[in-house]
């Protein structure tokens, strides 16, 4: 029967601790294990409804005992940072206390389990599996936090380091539903794009930073670098970008907990018919091949294009304004550098240099996008 645990992070000031809310369905160390959290970037609010409205349906699920392997929902997965509210403005993104973007610098143990499966491989993909397996979990289990925020990451990787399945529910800023996974994972993962209607799926590994997903699925991945696609098996780890931050509706979150209930029909983690699967229609590529537009000069943001346009290389899409300029209030014309669909945009109005103000994602990778991909 479902269960729900509490977990207590270290407090970070006198008189106050955070805790977070696991719940768990299925039968703990079962097979498959499905790991879905949300918000981990607190003020993206719609994933936390979304899991909101997919918590009685996996609770009525597994009374009816329908539910295979294991299933953990963990629907607040920032309690820390739904506090960071400041002058009636919530920030959610960023620790307070030390600037660090709450989905970045998780514990990278790949090195130890590299070390602790030296010599003792090679006994098939299932054993060999969950040797890997069994190392992660006993290297995040030795880690030691420094801070509260590096508590929280560790208590989610250990949550979610043996799973199947991991889906880490965030929003854009505004935005069309997108995923990013792993490109070894594609198309197998088009049931997952196509149920939730997404409109891009960007293949990302070593984005730069340590995000979470990328993070669970790096000792894997380096394993299979070193012994074979084939000697164990690479957890799917996805980030689901519920369009933006302001698609907070009962419309949108009953979609999106009736597409996640129906994936995890479709995998098997639920023994129910998953319904018709819709194709998935959208742009599939490297992340690498999406476009994202900087502005050069500070000023007021000004879209000449809209959510969800088809466009062309060149095309003027955003206009930076200076309310104060004496000859020409337009100092900054914003271009498409690749044919694609502008997908994206920032929610904020104000643009600085450097500042990313949108997306749009094409199909070929661009020479400007290496190194670090993701931005803070």
């Amino acid at each position: 029967m479902a269960t729900c645990s509490t977990i207590n992070l270290p407090r970070h000031a006198v008189g106050t601790q955070h805790s977070l809310k696991v719940w768990q369905f299925g039968k703990p160390g079962t097979s498959p294990k499905i790991y879905i959290q949300a918000a981990m970037h607190a003020d993206e609010l719609p994933a936390s409804l979304a899991a909101a409205k997919l918590l009685p349906r996996l609770i009525a699920a597994d009374e009816a005992g329908k539910i295979s392997g294991e299933i953990i929902l963990v629907p607040v997965a920032n309690p820390i940072g739904l506090n960071n509210v400041n002058l009636r403005t919530h920030n959610g993104r960023h620790h307070l206390p030390t600037g660090e973007n709450y989905n970045r610098g998780f514990h990278d143990v790949s090195n130890d389990v590299l070390n602790a499966i030296d010599g003792k491989m090679a006994n098939g993909p299932e054993a060999d599996t969950s040797l890997v397996k069994a190392e992660v979990a006993r290297a995040l289990a030795a880690a030691t936090p420094a801070n509260e925020a590096q508590a929280l990451r560790l208590e989610l990787m250990r949550l979610a380091c043996d799973a199947d399945i991991v889906l880490d529910l965030h929003t854009d800023s505004e935005a069309q539903m997108h995923l990013y996974l792993d490109q070894d994972h594609w198309p197998q993962a088009a049931d997952l794009a196509g149920l939730l209607d997404a409109r891009v799926v960007m293949f990302a590994r070593a984005s730069g930073g340590g995000p979470f997903e990328e993070t669970i699925a790096w000792p894997y991945v380096r394993a299979r670098e070193i012994y074979g696609a084939d000697a164990v098996d690479l957890p799917l780890t996805v980030v689901i970008e519920l369009r933006g931050e302001y698609d907070a509706s009962h419309e949108f979150s009953d979609f999106d907990a009736d597409a996640l209930y129906r994936f995890l029909c479709h995998r098997g983690a639920i023994a129910e018919d998953a319904g018709l699967q819709p194709e998935f229609t959208g742009i599939a590529a490297p992340f690498s091949a999406t476009d994202t537009l900087t502005a050069k000069a500070p000023g007021i943001v000004v879209y000449t294009a809209d959510i969800g346009q088809v466009v062309k290389k060149g095309d003027v899409l955003v206009e930076i304004i200076d309310p104060l300029s004496d000859d020409n209030m337009v100092v900054d014309r914003i271009t498409a550098a690749t044919d694609g669909l502008f997908f994206a945009r920032s929610n904020q109005r104000l643009a600085w240099p450097g500042e990313t103000v949108g997306k749009v994602q094409g199909t070929e990778v661009l020479d400007h996008r290496t190194g670090k991909l993701l931005y803070d």
